[in-house]
């Protein structure tokens, strides 16, 4: 499969490097990036003869077969439908798109072609660790799921957010769709959101620590810590709480560092250390499932993680309780698995 890169950044050369060392059958045929010298050196890297500005012009290029999206988030609902209307399949770094809008017209482009060409880059639905505690849960380990706990803490952002409704749309998503995932169920009501800032260089009305309470179909509650300057390190986990029992993943493990007074675990400095394995699985993965035309997660998954994090976005604005309503699911798309 000749694949093309768009976005040379950390994140595209990441998925690049996973790609040429641990998929099948793959090469690197083009780059895009807005800066050329960055997307020569990830060319040169790749063994890749194609180098492009305009990522557009990768997804015209018919030595691509299929590409993968690792631009700034702002471009990335343009860049997916000129895949989608290419015919071509399309990895998409999260989020899908800024807005929902967009990701909608994204997913109603699939539906009017019939097909499903869009992954989305919820790289927590690969991680072992979570799809072992998946399948603990489904086997009905601690009974009924009443109460789901999560935490999101990075060190610093790896951007510099401009409102709170930007952190939901950028960082808040991946919680949203592990949520999803983890419970099968859809967020139906979003309780309440409140937040402070805890980075002075950003603005004072800039939330980069933000507390969620979701209530879910089924009538399950979920409560999301959303923390962007931890300082400490990175760490992402979530607790379910069930009528007989709980289970909990992604607890700091590995060594046992004893110094300075102290015992404890070390912790990952960054989502690259974190989700080393997730991040190669899911793109190992989407290579085979396009072969098999069962993109996972897909369009609807990172449409609605959006439809969530505006009505997060809301609540947070409003201070008042939020009612999620995404349209219909399609009939293309299957039930959250």
């Amino acid at each position: 499969m000749r694949v093309g890169v768009v976005g040379a950044g950390g994140m595209g050369t990441h998925h690049a490097r996973n790609l040429l060392e641990r998929a099948q059958g793959v090469r690197i045929t083009a780059v895009a990036d807005a800066d050329p010298g960055r997307a020569r050196t990830l060319a040169e890297l790749c063994g890749a003869l194609r180098v492009y500005e305009d990522g557009r012009e990768l997804v015209a290029d018919p030595h691509v077969d299929a590409v993968v999206v690792a631009s700034p988030d702002a471009t990335h609902a343009d860049y997916v439908l000129a895949c989608v209307e290419a015919g071509k399949p399309v990895f998409c770094e999260k989020p899908l798109a800024t807005r929902s809008g967009p990701a909608r017209a994204i997913v109603e482009r699939e539906v009017a072609l019939g097909r499903r060409l869009v992954q989305v880059g919820f790289q927590r639905r690969y991680d072992p660790e979570f799809q072992a505690l998946r399948r603990a849960v489904l086997e009905g380990a601690v009974g009924r799921p009443v109460l789901y706990r999560a935490w999101h803490r990075n060190v610093r952002a790896a951007y510099a957010p401009q409102s709170s409704a930007e952190v939901l749309a950028n960082a808040g998503i991946h919680d949203f769709d592990e949520l999803r995932w983890l419970s099968g169920q859809e967020v139906e009501v979003v309780h309440g959101v409140v937040g402070r800032t805890v980075d002075p260089s950003l603005p004072e009305d800039v939330f980069d620590l933000q507390l969620i309470h979701l209530g879910l179909q089924g009538g399950a509650l979920a409560l999301v810590e959303l923390n962007l300057s931890a300082a400490y390190g990175y760490e992402v986990g979530v607790e379910v709480c069930g009528d007989r029992g709980s289970l909990t993943a992604g607890l700091p493990g590995g060594l046992m560092v004893r110094a300075e007074g102290g015992c404890g675990r070390r912790v990952p400095p960054d989502w690259l250390h974190r989700f080393e394995e997730a991040y190669a699985a899911e793109v190992v993965g989407w290579v085979d499932r396009v072969k098999r035309g069962d993109p996972w997660p897909d369009a609807w998954d990172g449409y609605v993680a959006l439809v969530v994090a505006e009505a997060c976005a809301e609540a947070l604005a409003t201070g008042r309780p939020a009612r999620v309503v995404p349209e219909p699911r399609p009939s293309l798309y299957a039930a959250v698995r």
